[in-house]
């Protein structure tokens, strides 16, 4: 066995990382290159080096004269519906690394571009996800007793339905400590 360190990228120069992204272009035969498709065909670097250096993917893009890839404007529903998804599919808080297929639709980029940075994205998240003020009634009724005066038995009127939406599921695991309270077991819901 012969030992050797993996070459680091840290002071490569600014022209070199421009060229291998050209390289690679050129090898696909494109004048515009998402980060994926850099990664995938033989690139020296990786996207994320480059998109470090000059700021954003987009940004290497221009500095090398090839087109913009253009993300795609993901409305706030969307980013939260997928935040949701991740949430309830790794069973706890997601961190920066879930944020990336398949578990994640969208990268954490679309999330730093909506809101500013990570942390405040999952801090709308956290405040859109509580504010619904139909959880605090659908918790309520799910399972109030209305008496029958008549007949002195008890009538379950359920006024949500059976079938809780995904989030309902998420603020109820977020209130148990993401934990079923009947079988005390994570990921029954």
């Amino acid at each position: 066995m012969q030992y050797k360190l993996k070459e680091f990228n840290r002071n490569v120069p600014d022209n070199e990382l421009i060229d291998d992204l050209k390289r690679v272009a050129e090898k696909l035969g494109l004048n515009k290159i998402s980060s994926r498709q850099y990664n995938d065909n033989g690139a020296k670097y990786t996207s994320g080096t480059i998109a470090t250096r000059f700021g954003t993917w987009n940004k290497a893009l221009e500095k090398a004269d090839l087109n913009l890839v253009h993300q795609r404007q993901v409305s706030e529903e969307d980013l939260f519906k997928n935040l949701e998804d991740v949430w309830l599919n790794v069973g706890k808080q997601p961190t920066f690394r879930n944020m990336k297929p398949p578990t994640s639709k969208y990268s954490t980029y679309q999330y730093e571009a909506k809101f500013g940075s990570w942390v405040k994205a999952l801090e709308a998240f956290i405040e859109f996800i509580n504010s619904n003020a139909d959880f605090e009634k659908e918790m309520l009724s799910e399972g109030e007793d209305l008496e029958n005066d008549s007949e002195k038995e008890i009538v379950f009127k359920h006024k949500t339905k059976r079938n809780p939406s995904e989030r309902l599921k998420v603020q109820v695991l977020m209130r148990d400590g993401n934990k079923c309270r009947l079988c005390v077991q994570s990921h029954c819901l």
